[in-house]
């Protein structure tokens, strides 16, 4: 045996590059782990983004279809030539009669479509008739100024949001022209809707419990801005908060001013920090911005990363002591010392590749065999194994991926291309299903051979989990915003989208359109007398007859507005039509539900008006079919006209549209029937 080599002592120069060698080291680990952390933090951060972002559109998408129907049902007042005509008798004669049945109308839309008030205003703005009450006096200078533009382009006005103290709420108001047959203007029919009850709630859905989320309707007001819905996190009322560039202390409000959209980052009017999304109303010059504290957001990120620095930290002043004691400790301590460092720093690696659940694998094609970091190895459920076969790798994999993973994988090969894949595993150690990401790239030999396949894989289990969360919330808000929340039926926004689509499946199959339009006779009495829970109960108990007895799949019932429903029947022509509405009217009157607000007690009963459309067989040269909006507006016009019909011949009974009535050229008739 050889003797020992002598000891000589290390000098000072070769100590201190050893020193500056292991902070060196250090360093770059260091960076590596802050360089991760916020690229983490940075990944969370834009799943964060990306949930305000679907909340923020489908807000969006919900005040634009609310402004969107309001609009439309006042172009539908404009074009109806019967309402037209009595306003034009009304005021040829002022006759009683005609006054109750204009006032009658007036009170269908307050109680059908959800206005709290509508008013017949004449060309110079005096008002002349009211839904409820006896309102006298003239329009408002706004609403004045709107009346005379939807005069002079014969189109509805609209009010933006605003108060007034005759009114008492915020309100959102729209005025819809009427001129006789001749084009003479006759005036106007204001309907003013509540703010409060319309609009405003459909910014107070959100996917979570969040305590501090919020979205705010925001208008742009000359250089400045204002707040037009309530504020969550303080008392003041709608319409009060108004921000000028000079006074805007919040960041957010101040980016608003200066024309940034999309993901903002800053303080909210209550100078906390907040991540916000901003979006547009289409066609106004509305903003919904939906925010949240980032501190909420991001809580559950920054304590796990914080471990992380934690970490950093211990390790730094471990490799404090250890550089002390190399200036202390002689030539086979420090050696000692050093071996022990690189231990402690392989050590450090692992902890961070599994903070991470980041592992790194290699393959040789020579051998077959994948040789893993202890991460890999943790991720997979390998226990302690450093190297696995292929054929283990790949009964990892999960049955339904393992097939494609192997082709993939084999065709990168083939192609020298990079590894990008995601796919799930059977965890060996639990049978746990998990979702990995596997990267990785080729390393070749002198003749361009693929001699190796190096990477890194990375649990991704929770991402894939936060975003199907995601998008189970997105599938509950729109299933909410087309759910009647009274009646559990489909509300006005699903019989518009079901008309369209079954629309252009008729015009495929040159089949007919049915609907129905139902009221409950004399409900306002029914109500009046029973109060509003009697009446809520009663709608739904109607609104059940009504499903249970419509037989097909296909068949749609919708809450129409108040006590109105629509039955949409695809297929179905004007007589099976009217059979379906028999069927249905009996269905509500056997319930048994008692009317007892008159001298003698008789059960609740339904009129139902019927109207069927054909597309046409045989366009005319140059003509093309109606839209899904045509049609709506059509189908509707004649199920109502149907609906007047029976309400007029003694209710509690099924009438159907007859072309006598008021025909369109856009729609082929069915077989002439007779009302009944």
């Amino acid at each position: 045996m050889p003797p020992a080599a002598p000891f000589t002592r290390q000098s000072p120069r070769t100590l201190a590059a050893l020193a500056l060698l292991l902070i060196a080291v250090f360093s770059a680990t260091g960076w590596g782990l802050w360089n991760s952390y916020t690229t983490r933090e940075a990944r969370f951060r834009h799943q964060v983004e990306a949930g305000l972002n679907a909340v923020n559109e489908l807000q969006v998408s919900s005040v634009a279809m609310w402004r969107a129907r309001r609009v439309a049902e006042a172009g539908m007042l404009s074009d109806d030539a019967t309402l037209a005509d009595a306003t034009a008798s009304w005021l040829s004669g002022r006759h009683p009669a005609e006054e109750l049945a204009l006032r009658e109308r007036l009170r269908s839309l307050v109680e059908r479509l959800q206005y709290s008030n509508a008013w017949l205003v004449n060309p110079q703005g005096r008002l002349l008739l009211a839904a409820h009450g006896a309102r006298r006096g003239e329009l408002p200078v706004a609403e004045q100024q709107a009346l005379a533009r939807a005069l002079e382009m014969a189109v509805p006005a609209v009010v933006g949001l605003r108060s007034d103290q005759g009114m008492g709420y915020p309100f959102y108001s729209v005025l819809a022209p009427l001129f006789d047959a001749q084009g003479k203007a006759l005036g106007a029919i204001w309907l003013v809707m509540n703010a409060n009850t319309t609009l405003f709630p459909l910014l107070q859905t959100w996917p979570t419990s969040s305590q501090s989320a919020e979205s705010l309707l925001v208008q742009r007001e000359g250089d400045g801005m204002q707040v037009l819905s309530p504020l969550r996190h303080r008392s003041d009322p709608p319409l009060s908060l108004r921000v000028s560039p000079k006074g805007a202390k919040d960041p957010v409000a101040a980016q608003l001013i200066q024309g940034v959209r999309g993901t903002l980052q800053g303080l909210d009017y209550r100078n906390r920090q907040v991540t916000a999304t901003v979006g547009a109303i289409p066609e106004s010059d509305w903003l919904i911005v939906s925010k949240v504290d980032s501190a909420e957001a991001l809580s559950d990120s920054e304590q796990r990363e914080g471990l992380a620095v934690l970490l950093i930290a211990s390790l730094a002043l471990l490799l404090t002591g250890s550089l002390v004691l190399l200036w202390l400790r002689s030539a086979w301590q420090r050696e000692r010392a050093l071996k022990h460092d690189l231990q402690e720093h392989m050590l450090w690696l692992d902890a961070a590749q599994m903070a991470a659940a980041i592992g790194y694998y290699a393959y040789d094609t020579a051998t077959q065999r994948y040789d893993i970091s202890p991460t890999a190895a943790e991720i997979y459920g390998f226990a302690d194994r450093t190297s696995v076969s292929r054929e283990d790798w790949l009964a990892a994999v999960h049955p339904q991926d393992r097939d494609w993973v192997w082709d993939y994988t084999g065709q990168a090969l083939k192609e020298r291309r990079a590894l990008r894949m995601q796919h799930r595993i059977v965890r060996v150690s639990d049978q746990q299903t998990r979702w990995i990401e596997v990267l990785g790239d080729f390393m070749q030999d002198a003749s361009d051979t693929a001699t190796r396949i190096v990477g890194t894989m990375q649990d991704i289990t929770e991402r894939k989990l936060t975003e199907e969360r995601l998008e189970h919330y997105r599938q509950e808000l729109e299933a909410q915003v087309r759910l009647d929340p009274l009646t559990q039926v489909a509300n006005r926004l699903a019989l518009d989208e079901a008309l369209a689509q079954e629309w252009a499946r008729a015009q495929r199959a040159h089949t007919p359109v049915a609907l129905l339009m139902i009221d409950i006779d004399l409900f306002k009495s029914f109500n009046d007398h029973h109060g509003h829970v009697a009446g809520d109960q009663c709608l739904r108990r109607v609104a059940q007859a009504l499903i249970q007895s419509t037989g097909r799949a296909g068949d749609l019932v919708a809450r129409y507005g108040g006590e109105e429903f629509a039955v949409l029947l695809p297929g179905t022509d004007e007589e099976q039509a009217r059979v379906v509405g028999e069927r249905l009217r009996q269905a509500v009157r056997e319930l048994g539900l008692e009317h007892l607000s008159g001298a003698d007690g008789h059960p609740i009963t339904i009129s139902v008006g019927a109207a069927s459309v054909w597309p046409h067989t045989q366009p005319a040269p140059g003509a093309t079919q109606p839209s899904g909006l045509e049609l709506a507006n059509e189908l509707v016009h004649r199920a109502d006209t149907a609906l007047y019909a029976a309400k007029a011949q003694g209710r509690d009974r099924v009438a159907s549209w007859l072309p006598g009535m008021g025909q369109s050229t856009l729609f082929d008739l069915a077989p002439p029937t007779t009302l009944q």
